[in-house]
């Protein structure tokens, strides 16, 4: 699976940072050969012969004033070696033993270390002054400063602090083409997207404004369209009323007339659904009539405008909705969804052995708005044309477009429900079995409009 540009850049840039951070622990080991042990015994070595030295020049009455200058200006302690001192080992054993051969190179061999004399804790060196032994204790600063933590976990904390730095060089530089990627995700679906941000680096601002400038063309196009889809259609509901009474008025026999009349009235259907989806384009700029609906009434008032397909079996409707479940929008959006739905399993989706549409209608509360659900047991729609019959004039070009249509049905009741925010999917619905075989072919259609509340002014 190809990597993404995200990712593409945060390893590149982790894998150049680990590798800057290898060749400088390297170079350092280069030009600083000397392993930390030798360090210490340097350093210690150094300390003990200078203490050595001027114990030995001071006079006798100012050895304890020098001692007590040492131990608080350079914190080294000096303390007779006695027999009987308790010591605890410096670890670990093998550093220990390395830095004891290197002491007794420089100090002269029997040379003891200790991590502890008499429960003071320190780095404690023995040497001699005048054959007398004593003890030399350094802090343990000194130690751990030569020391410290391993260098594997100093490459592990370096990597870490690359990778960190890493994600936050590629971050900014992936948002705004994942941004731009998610808009054009949206123009492809039909969605509106908003406004890139034209700001920062020249290129991405660029190319952000030339998407906003395409978008603003499509929306002017889409307008146009649907301007022009308004007039068409106006324009030719005039001679349609005209010939529909030169046909009342004519000799043609009766079946002629009826054939007549059939067609003109179908033309008409789709003339009308031509304007409503012009209005429905238009909906942005409209104003909505925002009211407080109950759900339950208005599919009431359907089922009575629906009333005489329902009373000659041309249209079954099953509706379950709590009568108390009310929806905030425009009641008119809320009416040409469900007109919308029923005309749809009316054109397309009959029941395949009654040639009845069975529609049913559910409705829910959700989060902040309401989902409907409008299902009929009709021939179904394939998965991969779902999303593309939800765009304007989109047909299905199998049994259910038999009985022609506008292809702008789903698209108009899609229209709506994004300008409240929401959304429109389609799915399987049951079989005129009652039950789902998963074929396309018998699955019925269930449509599911997402309606959130409008915002009150």
């Amino acid at each position: 699976m190809p990597l993404s540009l995200f990712w593409r850049t945060f390893l590149l840039i982790a894998a150049l940072v680990v590798a800057c951070l290898m060749l400088m622990i390297q170079l350092i080991r280069v030009f600083d050969p000397a392993p930390p042990e030798q360090k210490l015994a340097w350093e210690v070595a150094s300390v003990v012969n200078l203490t050595r030295s001027a114990l030995v020049s001071a006079q006798t009455d100012r050895r304890r004033q020098l001692l007590a200058v040492l131990a608080r200006e350079e914190g080294v302690r000096v303390a007779p070696l006695e027999t009987s001192d308790r010591t605890e080992p410096l670890t670990p054993a093998a550093r220990a033993q390395a830095l004891t051969s290197r002491l007794d190179a420089l100090l002269g061999a029997g040379t003891r270390i200790a991590a502890a004399v008499n429960g003071e804790p320190g780095l404690w060196v023995s040497f001699d002054i005048d054959d007398d032994p004593y003890w030399l204790g350094l802090s343990v600063s000194r130690f751990e400063r030569h020391f410290g933590p391993p260098w594997w976990a100093l490459l592990a904390l370096a990597a870490l602090l690359g990778l960190l730095g890493a994600l936050a060089v590629s971050a900014p530089l992936n948002t705004p083409l994942a941004k731009l990627a998610a808009s054009l995700g949206r123009v492809s679906r039909g969605e509106n997207a908003a406004p890139l941000p034209e700001t920062g680096p020249t290129e991405i601002a660029t190319l952000n404004r030339r998407f906003n400038r395409m978008v603003a063309d499509l929306r002017e196009l889409e307008t146009d369209r649907a301007v022009a889809l308004a007039g068409i259609s106006h324009d030719i509901r005039t001679p349609l009323t005209r010939l529909r009474m030169e046909i009342e008025l004519s000799g043609l026999p009766p079946a002629d007339k009826d054939s007549m009349s059939e067609d003109i009235a179908r033309i008409d259907a789709i003339v009308g659904k031509f304007m409503e989806y012009a209005r429905a384009a238009a909906g942005d700029r409209q104003p909505m009539r925002l009211q407080t609906v109950s759900l339950a009434e208005a599919i009431a008032a359907m089922r009575t405008r629906y009333q005489p397909r329902l009373d000659t079996a041309e249209l079954t409707l099953v509706v379950d909705v709590d009568p108390s479940l009310q929806w905030r929008g425009d009641p008119l959006d809320l009416s040409r969804i469900l007109g919308n739905l029923i005309e749809n399993a009316l054109l397309h989706g009959r029941t395949l052995n009654t040639g009845t549409a069975d529609v049913r209608i559910d409705a829910a509360r959700q989060a902040g708005g309401c989902v409907l659900t409008v299902t009929d047991r009709g021939p179904g729609v394939p998965a991969s044309e779902r999303e593309r019959l939800l765009r304007p004039f989109s047909r299905l070009d199998s049994e259910r477009s038999e009985r022609g249509g506008s292809g702008l049905g789903l698209a108009i009741v899609t229209r709506i429900a994004e300008r409240y925010g929401g959304r429109c999917l389609l799915d399987s619905g049951p079989s005129a079995g009652g039950q789902t075989t998963g074929s396309p072919a018998d699955s019925g259609l269930r449509v599911r409009v997402f309606l959130p509340d409008a915002p009150s002014p």
